[in-house]
Parts: structure tokens; C-alpha cells; sequence
């Protein structure tokens, strides 16, 4: 089971088939739930022989069928008087996620002949936090595990923190075994020498842990010629603390889908892209302590995160803004309010990433929650316009309304470090678990000069500054809504500052292009990136400069054939195979696109959605991944595709979240509650000639829209419950 290709989750709970971690080279496979991999050894077999694998066939998100069958028997002289050929003994395992892991173990006999079977079943949990897995450095590991409990066909696993907190894993057998033999691990690595993190200048109580312990069970039958026989094995995760995992009846198959809309086009390849992404969005939400929200990807990151979630909102608000609502609710109860160096908190900034596990509980990581990103919080400012404006929610409104303007005191005070009006972070951190870089290029190496030559200091990023002016300007259209007109003339006051400032500080004449970031001496960091472009999405650039900005995305040295490159060829510390520094990510190609849509660069936007939609049909299951590498593609050639990363989170929330908001911007679907209408401005490539989106919540209202191109050009259907209005040729039409 553990040792194929396969993803499954349900709410908290998640399986990850084969898989590396992307740091300490060990494999991440397991089950996990809160940070924390409770099964990591799963070996079931026959005869003492390994089982030969044949297929694993995914049936939903939390459901699959394992496949495999016998290795060669050989004989044993008293009750196999001959060897047993290869595949004839079937194994399935139906694996069925719920409040618990649940394997249905089938056997069935294709020999022709009655065979005496000993089926043998070793599992194993070694309940490691996913930071550890991941490679993180910490203090050498304490604890216990706990011995293996036999009781009524239940063995019990367990594992006490340094803290007293105890993790545990029920397995419980639908028949005895006959027999049970503790197994010690063979293939555990040897242990690391001793890393003490800052902050620590011994030991102390921490242990060298002896590897995991884990446990055989035995089961033997006899099996005639055509018949079968099955065994349920149920794992049960009990977690740290007193709340147990439950499967919410409203998670069971496909999560909330039945509250979000459904979009298909003319194009059955263009609709199984989009089918894959609404499936990938749906497997995502997860009910957390603190509230339920999009997780950003699978498996490092099933946890509540700041920016992930704000832009996987913001991508899909016109198909699921219930998600966003319960988004924004989510992270408004976690939104900062003191002040703590370690974790990196202050007054009204909204987190980066919660953490359940053994080493947040620990201290060892400052994740409880952590608010080292200095986006977040200008993007929930956006959000919260974005979701107002679509839902035409006054509870909303002035339920989150107190947020948001801690949200802005923030951004004006302690996001703005020197108060020159920019929003900075500083790279100076000695903490290993620290972000080093704060916008979404969080990569330590993903800041340099023009040179080649790292950044430090106090960094303004250019995308960041467009954030928040997106969060001052779209935020006084909404407040001017609702009847405070003072406030709005202030807020577009503080937009148009900020606008002049980037218009200033960050344009490189020579290059017709904004600089990536300001360094520590305010000077500009000259690197030729894709952060630029997210100042489209947020209307920030006059519409000449947009153009500019347009016509060098375009340009080879960016443009890869598979979407915008995140660092041009021309610069010293471009590497396609890198994270940051040269690879293609599908949402920030997403953000780039609609921007382009925005500012009447129809050509442009097309570019980029041929591209994104080509690659993902060429990506296993047709899902666009995390990221993927920045080779050059070459059209001509029969049979290529985008080479991926080789590491990376698969789903990954952003990533599936592209598709959605590329098919809104060539729809230039927009809400206006001023006139209780959408707006549509379509602006179709070639390829494409019909797009229905059903179950569409918008303004209040629920109905059915369809945009047709044809020899007479565009057309809208409706059910009339909101009026919308066709626009042809608008130019950032809706701000």
C-alpha cells in the first residue's frame, strides 16, 4: 500500500503513497494528521514473500485500490508439495479514508489448486513531526515509544514527547491473528549526529530514541482453488491532546463541492484540467482547530497557511466564496496581537503557517503560529474587498470590518520599517526555522542583484507594494459602498502614494520594467523577474507602463513556452532547475495573466493560458503541479512537455487554483454591487468558443451563466437573477 504512487485525504487525515521529503532525502511516505506521520511501515505479504505490485487505481480522494499478487512459493516439503507460480494469488487492498485509515485485505486463489497460506502483516509508526521529516535541524529527539499493547485483536502504538504528550495508532484486525512477533526495524538510518538549535547549549533530557518499534501479525488459512478470503484492518491516529479526527459528513467524497460552482467549456481537454482542479480544491479543504480553510498542498503543507490560502481564494472566488469567506474568519481569529520576536508576531499581522506537531508544541519551531511573511497581510486585505464586492455581504462586512483595519495599522506601522510608506522585512534572522525572504519567493537564495550578488537588509518587494496598494484602492471602493466616503478619499489618497512611490523608486528605464525589490540602501534591486507582473493583477501601473511591462514579459529570455519564468535567462543566477531562480509556477502565472486580461492585453493573457493548459495535459493526471522547470519548449517537437521540479507538493492549492482564475480572466467576469450586476469583457483565444460556469453565487443569488463566441461574436446567457453586462474591448474594466 505504502509503496505506490498515491495521495489521499479526507479532512485532517491524509496518506502519502512513495514519496522523498525535500531536504533530508527520506521518504515522506505515510499516514498522516497534524503535522504528524502515524503509520510509516506497512509490509503485508504472503509466505514471507513480498507481494509483486501491479497497480494502484485511485477512486476518489479518499479512496483507492491497491493491486498486487504473489511472488514465487517455493515449496516446503510438508504442506506445499510444489512451488507456487507468480500471479496467481490476488491481493487487493481497498484503502478508504474516514475518521480513520481503513484496508480491506482480499485474497483470492487462481492457482487450481487448494493452497495452505500464511498471510503476514508488519506495521510500524514512527510518529515524527513532518519538520523533522523534512529535514529540519533540531534538538537531538526525546521521548519514548511506547511498548506494542495486544488487546482484542487491537495492538496498540505509542509514542511521549519530552513534554508528556502522547500519540498513539489503534490497529485493530476484523479476525485474531494466531500469532504476533514484535519486529525490530532493519532499514531505520543510523542516527544524526546531535544538532542543537539556537538558543540551546545542551541536551538535557533529550535521548538517543531507538528505532520504532513494530509488530507482525500472522494469519494463517487454507484457501481453496477459485475461492477467496478478507481481512479489515482499521488504523485509528489518536493525536496529542483531547481532540480526536473526525471525518465531517460534510467532507465524505468530494468536500463542499455541492457550494461551488462548476465550470466547462467547448474543450473536453481544457474541462479535464478543470475537472482535476475542482477535485484537487475540494480534497484541500480541511476543518483545522482553529477553523476550516484551504491547506496549500500535499504533503508538507495540510496546515492553515496565510498567503497560500489568501491567493487560492482570490483565484477561485466567483466558483466557491463560501471557501473565502471561511478563509477570511479563520485567519481574522488568528491575526496577530502582541508582540514576539520568535515568532515573529505583531499587532495586526495575519499568520504565515499553524502548526499542530511535536516540534511546535516543543518550541523548537516558532509555527504556533508563525507570521514570518510580510504579504499575508495586504492580501487578506484584498481578499476581504474581493469577497465583499462578490458576495455583497453586509454581515461580512462589518463582522471582519475591525480586522481589517488592524490589518491596515499593521501596514502602516510595523509593516513600514523606516516609514517611508513601502512595506519592508528584514533578512536578519539567525533562527534556522526562520523565512529569511517574506514574500512568495521565500527561498533563501531567491533575492540577488543584477550582479548576481545576494540582497540584505531591509527589503521592499515590488509585488508586495502592489498588494497593498490593491488593499488601500479596492478596499475604498467597498467602504465607499457602504457610506464612508471620508474613509475611501483617504484610502485612495494612500493607494495613489504608494503608486507613486513603485512608479518612482522601483521603474528601470532602460529596461521598460520594475525592479524586483529595493534593497536595505533603497536602492533597486535590478533583477529581471516575474514579480512585476503581479502589479497588473492589482492595477497598479499606468496603462502605458502596463504595456511595457507586458511586451517584456513576452520577451524569450522570460517566457519559456510554458509560461512566465520567475528569474529571465539573461541574469547570472538563473537555473531552470531551481525553486525560485528560473522554474515556472502556474499561479503566479495565473496572477500575471488576469493582469494582462485587466490592462486589454488579450493577446498576452492567451499566451499564457494556451501555455499553462498545454502543460498540464501533458502532466501526469492532467494537474498543474507546484512549479515545474524553466527549459525552453520546443513547439515543433512531437511528444514535449514541461519537466518537473523533482520535488514539490502534488496537489498543491495555488497551483489548481490557476486554471480557475485563467478561465475568469478570459471571461473578464466581474461583480459590481454598486449596480447589482456582473460585468463580462470575454476575450477568448482561438481555441476557445463556449465557457458555462453552473451554480454561480454571486451578489446574493445562485443561477447558471454561459458566454458563446461565434461568427456574430460574444453572447451571455442567464437565468436572470442578476443582470450582467457584456463589455467588448474594455480596458480595465473594473477598476
Amino acid at each position: 500500500m505504502l509503496h505506490q504512487d498515491l495521495v489521499l485525504k479526507l479532512n485532517e487525515l491524509y496518506l502519502v503513497g512513495e514519496s522523498q521529503s525535500d531536504g533530508s532525502g527520506e521518504r515522506a511516505t505515510g499516514l498522516y494528521a497534524r503535522d504528524t506521520r502515524f503509520l510509516d511501515h506497512w509490509d503485508l505479504r504472503i509466505n514471507g514473500v513480498p507481494l509483486e505490485p501491479l497497480d494502484a487505481r485511485v477512486l476518489g480522494p479518499d479512496r483507492a485500490v491497491v493491486v498486487g499478487a504473489n511472488g514465487p512459493l517455493a515449496a516446503d516439503g510438508v504442506e506445499i508439495t510444489e512451488p507456487v507460480r507468480p500471479l496467481t494469488i490476488a491481493v487487493e487492498q481497498d484503502v478508504q479514508l474516514g475518521a480513520d485509515l481503513r484496508v480491506r485485505i482480499r485474497l483470492g486463489n487462481f492457482s487450481g489448486h487448494t493452497l495452505p497460506l500464511t498471510v503476514s502483516l508488519e506495521v510500524g509508526g514512527d510518529f515524527r513531526d513532518i519538520f523533522d521529516i523534512r529535514g529540519f535541524p533540531r534538538n537531538l529527539r526525546g521521548g519514548v515509544y511506547l511498548p506494542p499493547i495486544w488487546q482484542d485483536n487491537a495492538l496498540t502504538l505509542g509514542f511521549t514527547d519530552r513534554c508528556g504528550a502522547t500519540a498513539g495508532l489503534l490497529v485493530r484486525f476484523s479476525e485474531p491473528p494466531s500469532l504476533t512477533i514484535p519486529s525490530p526495524a532493519e532499514d531505520e538510518p543510523e542516527a544524526e549526529p546531535i544538532v542543537l538549535l539556537p538558543g540551546f547549549d545542551h541536551v538535557g533530557e533529550a535521548q538517543l530514541l531507538p528505532p520504532p518499534p513494530r509488530d507482525t501479525t500472522f494469519f494463517p488459512l487454507t484457501l481453496e482453488a477459485g475461492a477467496s478470503w478478507e481481512l479489515l484492518v482499521t488504523l485509528t491516529p489518536v493525536p496529542a491532546g483531547e481532540r480526536p479526527i473526525a471525518a465531517l459528513a460534510s467532507a465524505r467524497g468530494h468536500g463542499d463541492r455541492g457550494r461551488v460552482a462548476r465550470i466547462a467549456t467547448d474543450r473536453p481537454e481544457i474541462n479535464r484540467v478543470l475537472d482535476r482542479a475542482a477535485d484537487d480544491l475540494a480534497m484541500l479543504q480541511t476543518s483545522f482547530q482553529d477553523g476550516r480553510l484551504t491547506a496549500a498542498g500535499i504533503p508538507w503543507f495540510v496546515a492553515p497557511f496565510g498567503r497560500d490560502s489568501l491567493i487560492a481564494s482570490l483565484q477561485t472566488i466567483h466558483l466557491a466564496p463560501d471557501r473565502a469567506i471561511e478563509t477570511l474568519r479563520t485567519l481574522a481569529a488568528l491575526q496577530g496581537r502582541t508582540l514576539d520576536p520568535f515568532l515573529e508576531e505583531e499587532p495586526g499581522k495575519i499568520l504565515h503557517e499553524m502548526r499542530y506537531g511535536e516540534m511546535a508544541r516543543l518550541g523548537e519551531i516558532p509555527h504556533r503560529p508563525y507570521y514570518g511573511s510580510i504579504d499575508a497581510t495586504p492580501l487578506f486585505v484584498m481578499l476581504f474587498a474581493e469577497t465583499v464586492r462578490w458576495t455583497a455581504d453586509e454581515t461580512l462586512y462589518r463582522d471582519l470590518l475591525p480586522h481589517v483595519r488592524r490589518a491596515l495599522e499593521w501596514i502602516e506601522h510595523w509593516g513600514d520599517r523606516d516609514g517611508d510608506l513601502l512595506v519592508e522585512y528584514s533578512t536578519q534572522s539567525s533562527e534556522s526555522a526562520h523565512i529569511v525572504h517574506q514574500g512568495w519567493k521565500d527561498s533563501h537564495d531567491s533575492l540577488h542583484d543584477a550582479d548576481g550578488q545576494p540582497v540584505s537588509g531591509n527589503i521592499a518587494l515590488v509585488e508586495v507594494q502592489g498588494y497593498v496598494f490593491a488593499a488601500y484602492s479596492w478596499l475604498a471602493e467597498i467602504v465607499a459602498h457602504y457610506g464612508d466616503a471620508a474613509w475611501a478619499t483617504d484610502l485612495r489618497k494612500r493607494s495613489e502614494a504608494v503608486r507613486d512611490l513603485v512608479e518612482e523608486r522601483f521603474w528601470l528605464p532602460e529596461e521598460h520594467y520594475y525592479a524586483q525589490a529595493l534593497d536595505g540602501e533603497k536602492r533597486p534591486v535590478a533583477a529581471i523577474s516575474s514579480n512585476p507582473g503581479h502589479l497588473l493583477y492589482c492595477g497598479l501601473p499606468s496603462h502605458e507602463r502596463g504595456q511595457l511591462v507586458a511586451a517584456r514579459l513576452r520577451r524569450r529570455d522570460l517566457d519559456s513556452g510554458w509560461g512566465v519564468r520567475t528569474l529571465a535567462t539573461c541574469m547570472p543566477t538563473y537555473n531552470p532547475m531551481s525553486y525560485h531562480n528560473g522554474s515556472v509556477w502556474p499561479h503566479d502565472n495565473s496572477l500575471i495573466a488576469a493582469g494582462l486580461g485587466r490592462y486589454g492585453e488579450s493577446g498576452g493573457l492567451a499566451v499564457i493560458a494556451s501555455a499553462l493548459f498545454a502543460a498540464a495535459e501533458q502532466l501526469p493526471d492532467h494537474r498543474l503541479p507546484e512549479l515545474y522547470c524553466g527549459f525552453a519548449r520546443h513547439e515543433e517537437a512531437i511528444g514535449d512537455a514541461p519537466v518537473p521540479y523533482p520535488v514539490g507538493c502534488s496537489p498543491q492549492a495555488w497551483a489548481a487554483g490557476a486554471a480557475t482564475l485563467l478561465m475568469r480572466a478570459m471571461l473578464g467576469l466581474e461583480a459590481d454591487p454598486a449596480k447589482g450586476m456582473l460585468r463580462v469583457a470575454p476575450a477568448f483565444p482561438d481555441w476557445l468558443s463556449r465557457v458555462r460556469i453552473d451554480g454561480l453565487q454571486a451578489l446574493g443569488h445562485r443561477f447558471d451563466l454561459e458566454v458563446v463566441r461565434d461568427a456574430a461574436g460574444y453572447r451571455v446567457q442567464s437565468d436572470g437573477s442578476v443582470e450582467v453586462e457584456l463589455e467588448v474591448g474594455s480596458v480595465m474594466a473594473r477598476r
